[in-house]
């Protein structure tokens, strides 16, 4: 199986995701004070990134499942994503980071082959993929070829027809762009311009809230097998081939689109009211 993801900025998918929600208990909101990490240098992100890999490369070896059950690891593993992609939206050139398997072919845009350089694969998203409708049916050939019994394909499936990883983060989301509206009405208030550094920090938070419930809806889908199965299932999706393409996008126009549509009247009712309407 080979995948080919086009990973467009981050600012791009969390604007047409703003209504995309559920309930809101338990969601922590936005964190104002919080900062989106910046790669300060490539330098400094080269040895960052080169640590990672080692540590990504000794725990894959040791204990694959820990690629989706290390909540640390994913996280060091967004940062790192996060600090690439805003790099790219701000056109700062990055040539340097194609010995970390980052490399330019074109303006703005940038490939990542997986199989060279693993340590930049989200694997709970590969999971996810592997059990998409139009996937399943070769996964559950592949993993029935490698060792999975008929009850473990029962589990499988009855995981997938139960929990729909599109929820995992709404709720959470939810909130977070809530608090986000109400913090740009006080500048409005004070006649004060929000800072794009503020916007950068919703974008940051909803996308690793994002990145998050994707991977505690595979850790979940892992928890019904035994060790053996897990490693299998795993190992499996990491000897699927993936090449990733990271664009860039007109960060300047995101935010003042995305702006226009928090300070539109009815906003904070119209996420309320979309809550209300499909929460249990």
């Amino acid at each position: 199986m080979h995948v080919t993801s086009k990973r467009t900025s981050l600012a791009a998918i969390l604007m047409i995701a703003l209504t995309e929600i559920v309930g809101v208990a338990h969601a922590a909101g936005f964190d104002e004070k919080l900062k989106a990490p910046v790669m300060k240098s490539t330098g400094d992100f080269m040895t960052q990134a080169q640590t990672f890999a080692k540590k990504y490369t000794d725990i894959r070896a040791a204990s694959p499942a820990q690629l989706v059950t290390s909540a640390s690891l994913a996280r060091q593993q967004f940062d790192l994503i996060w600090q690439v992609q805003h790099a790219i939206d701000q056109g700062k050139p990055l040539d340097e980071l194609a010995g970390v398997g980052i490399v330019r072919v074109g303006d703005g845009e940038y490939k990542v082959d997986m199989e060279s350089h693993p340590q930049w694969r989200e694997t709970a998203g590969t999971l996810i993929a592997m059990t998409l409708p139009d996937f399943l049916e070769n996964t559950v050939v592949g993993l029935v070829h490698r060792g999975f019994r008929p009850e473990d394909i029962t589990r499988l499936r009855g995981y997938l027809n139960e929990n729909d990883f599109s929820l995992a983060s709404k709720a959470t989301n939810l909130a977070v762009t809530m608090e986000f509206a109400r913090a740009v009405k006080k500048y409005d208030e004070r006649k004060q311009s929000v800072p794009d550094s503020l916007v950068h920090s919703l974008w940051y938070q909803r996308m690793r809230n994002h990145s998050e419930g994707e991977r505690l809806w595979a850790q979940g889908l892992l928890t019904n097998f035994d060790p053996q199965r897990q490693r299998i299932f795993v190992s499996f999706a990491l000897e699927t081939r993936t090449t990733s393409i990271w664009k860039s996008e007109d960060i300047a126009a995101g935010v003042a689109d995305l702006l226009a549509q928090v300070r539109s009247p009815d906003f904070e009712q119209k996420l309320a009211a979309e809550a209300k309407g499909v929460a249990p």
